[in-house]
């Protein structure tokens, strides 16, 4: 395996088109994002594994901070919160039955950041949370005092 300085990435770095690629993203939106572990940076990584979505719970136009979804449980279930069904739907979740937010961590990052991604149909966003939904993660992250991993 190689190291994540030299991993090589799935897909392009989302780029400027003129569509809506061109905006940043707003609180509550889900893009495409390496998004890095904190147990990945311990371990010496300083490039998540792999893309997946994640949800914006902080933006100014410059600095994001993010939230990842999994469906895998690279992260203890306790430090997750299941999104229902319907939510993931809404939100344009690939596997919307299925995944997880962590609430434990976040990622930290300038707009426009290498690790966010183009996905295959070209954007690099999912969809929206739901505001019920979204409130309920952003509580639960910030009564955990989350660790933000700096990626800026």
């Amino acid at each position: 395996m190689k190291p994540a300085s030299q991993a090589k990435p799935k897909s392009q770095q989302a780029a400027s088109t003129g569509s809506s690629n061109d905006l940043p993203p707003r609180r509550g939106e889900v893009i495409n994002y390496v998004y890095l572990f904190a147990a990945e940076q311990a371990g010496g990584r300083d490039e998540g594994v792999k893309e997946r979505p994640v949800i914006v719970i902080a933006a100014d136009g410059k600095g994001y901070i993010v939230l990842a979804v999994t469906t895998k449980g690279e992260i203890n279930p306790s430090n997750t919160i299941k999104i229902p069904g319907d939510v993931g739907k809404a939100m344009g979740l690939p596997y919307p039955e299925s995944s997880f937010v962590v609430v434990s961590e976040a990622n930290s990052f300038d707009w426009m950041g290498f690790d966010v991604r183009a996905r295959a149909n070209g954007d690099y966003r999912f969809g929206m949370v739901t505001p019920g939904f979204f409130t309920k993660i952003v509580t639960e992250f910030l009564s955990r005092s989350g660790r933000s991993v700096n990626r800026r």
